[in-house]
């Protein structure tokens, strides 16, 4: 059914109403982005033997003041590598050095802390959550900067704790997957620093991640390289651990 002129003018009126609303959204999302993206924080990971005596900073690089509040939680890890946080667990006591303050433009905030555990290993993350003043708009911008602090013991993860469960890469649709999983049974924390992939073609280096006591972990890594992946390594601080992989299976 064709339109008459005044429902199409109508149409015209509201879509340019809507453009100069998108528009207007799109410039308001331009300088949140460029706000959540002034402040910093550095370290982001550390690891300490039995005890921290540590600190951080927080950098405004933006151009107007902004307000910080810090608050340490414990958290856990699941085996996709996602986080989930909880008040600090007992045993474990975290003196910060101020929990609230302001950072002036162009200007860095040292937070110091110290950190002991009745248990080995043990770690936390110090949440700063960054807060400016509202937005003409009425919008107020929180951005969430973590400080990861891990609590070593004396004793090491071993290779020997360590098992892969699955390594194979997997062809859906036309799209290659490496999938492996590797298992610490052991009661230490370790980090892979690297993942590297051996194909036909050469070597293809990803990033490392913690694993926890008693974790398994998934890997998963999308597949476009030229060549064929043949084995997988992770690279601990002190030994690698490899596995070849297991012919492609195909699935619809």
């Amino acid at each position: 059914m064709r339109k008459s002129p005044s429902q199409t003018g109508k149409q015209q009126f509201l879509g340019r109403n809507q453009v100069k609303h998108v528009l207007f959204c799109f410039v308001c999302l331009l300088f949140l982005a460029h706000r959540a993206t002034a402040q910093t924080i550095s370290p982001v990971i550390v690891e300490y033997a039995e005890k921290a005596d540590g600190r951080f900073q927080i950098y405004n690089d933006g151009d107007i003041p902004v307000t910080v509040v810090v608050e340490p939680h414990s958290f856990t890890v699941d085996s996709k590598g996602q986080a989930t946080f909880r008040k600090l667990d007992p045993g474990l006591r975290v003196e910060l050095s101020a929990t609230s303050f302001r950072v002036a433009p162009k200007q860095t905030y040292y937070v110091f802390y110290k950190a002991t555990t009745e248990t080995y290993p043990n770690w936390f993350c110090i949440y700063a959550t960054v807060t400016g003043p509202t937005t003409p708009t009425g919008l107020k911008l929180a951005l969430e900067l973590p400080h990861t602090v891990y609590l070593l013991g004396h004793k090491s993860l071993e290779e020997s704790h360590l098992s892969w469960n699955k390594s194979e890469l997997t062809v859906n649709g036309g799209k290659r997957q490496i999938t492996a999983q590797v298992e610490n049974h052991g009661a230490e924390y370790g980090r892979v620093e690297e993942v590297d992939v051996i194909s036909s073609s050469g070597k293809q280096a990803f990033a490392g991640f913690p694993l926890f006591p008693g974790q398994r972990r998934d890997i998963e890594i999308d597949w476009d390289q030229p060549g064929v992946p043949q084995q997988i390594v992770l690279k601990f601080p002190h030994f690698k651990m490899e596995s070849g992989l297991k012919e492609p299976t195909v699935s619809q």
